[in-house]
């Protein structure tokens, strides 16, 4: 193994390693795992690839399992079943050291079949047979509700993601909204409240339908940024503007967040920090050490421009 001389000089140890420096030669992992029989290729199955969230969570992958000597292997699911059920065969069909996923239709009876360790990415409900590490989405639904409505907003809309299992993330932020409204008795509308795709897409499509709603509500929390965004460039094309007619809470903060006009103010999840946490499980489960069920982490709200005190 790297770092061991069985017996070889220190003078030819240094010959070689000049050698291989001078011709380029670099570790050949594949090789290494023929060797040894066991694989260094991981895989991560993220639902968006053009979100900025997700992409700060492979980088936080990527750092640590780099440090271990593991590659990472990037699969985009855009939010299609039949895609995430096609990537969980190939990492049961091509022997992986592990996988990391997120997607909204989850199949936990396929994932029981994988022989590796595997790290549930996202806030869900209910009990998991695997470890989950995720942002604490209840208590993130809650914060941003919380702003608002201590700025004096009581109709409150929300856009949560559509969930395939009834257990993601899209019932805990409805839960946590509906927790919310009854405990500070206010009430919404069936409009108010939708499960759609989070793109940017969507958030255009929610600006033309609050152009022509009857009983509009003051102030949207949408599913993500991208959401945000859209809702934002769009209302700027047909005469809505933000935060006077409506204000805006975004939710994780990716960088294009604080880019727009207004500025886009969102709840920041620790993107990085979960694809750390989540290798960092993968690490402890390979070395056969006693991971946690559930490792949830604190948001906290970036106040920028979009949300106005309602008198």
């Amino acid at each position: 193994m790297a770092g061991e001389t069985y017996g070889v000089s220190d003078e030819a140890r240094d010959k070689v390693l000049k050698a291989a420096q001078r011709l380029g030669y670099v570790k050949n992992s594949v090789a290494k795992s023929l060797r040894t029989d066991q694989t260094y290729t991981t895989l991560l199955i993220i639902p968006d690839i053009t979100n900025g969230f997700w992409a700060e969570v492979a980088r936080g992958c990527q750092d640590v399992f780099d440090a271990h000597g593991y590659s990472l292997l990037l699969a985009n699911s855009d939010w299609q079943r039949n895609r995430e059920l096609k990537y969980l065969e190939m990492a049961k069909a091509n022997r992986v050291a592990a996988v990391l996923v997120n997607a909204p239709g989850l199949d936990s009876s396929l994932l029981k079949t994988l022989s590796c360790p595997v790290v549930i990415l996202g806030d869900r409900l209910g009990a998991m047979p695997f470890p989950v590490v995720g942002t604490d989405t209840y208590h993130a639904v809650q914060l941003a509700l919380s702003y608002l409505f201590e700025r004096g907003h009581e109709r409150i809309a929300m856009v949560h993601p559509k969930d395939v299992d009834g257990e993601g993330a899209s019932m805990i932020r409805y839960q946590a909204y509906k927790d919310f409204m009854e405990t500070h008795n206010l009430t919404f509308a069936d409009s108010w409240v939708t499960a759609r795709p989070l793109t940017m897409a969507t958030g255009c499509d929610l600006a033309e339908a609050f152009k022509v709603m009857e009983q509009r509500p003051t102030a949207l929390l949408t599913g993500n940024d991208l959401v945000g965004i859209g809702f934002l460039r769009r209302c700027e094309e047909i005469g809505i503007k933000v935060p006077d007619d409506i204000s805006l809470v975004g939710m994780d903060d990716i960088p294009s967040a604080a880019l727009v006009s207004p500025s886009l103010t969102t709840v920041r999840k620790p993107q990085r920090e979960i694809g750390e946490q989540a290798v960092q499980i993968v690490m402890d489960m390979i070395a056969g050490r006693e991971v946690a069920p559930r490792t949830l982490l604190s948001a906290e709200i970036v106040e920028r421009e979009t949300v106005r005190v309602q008198r």
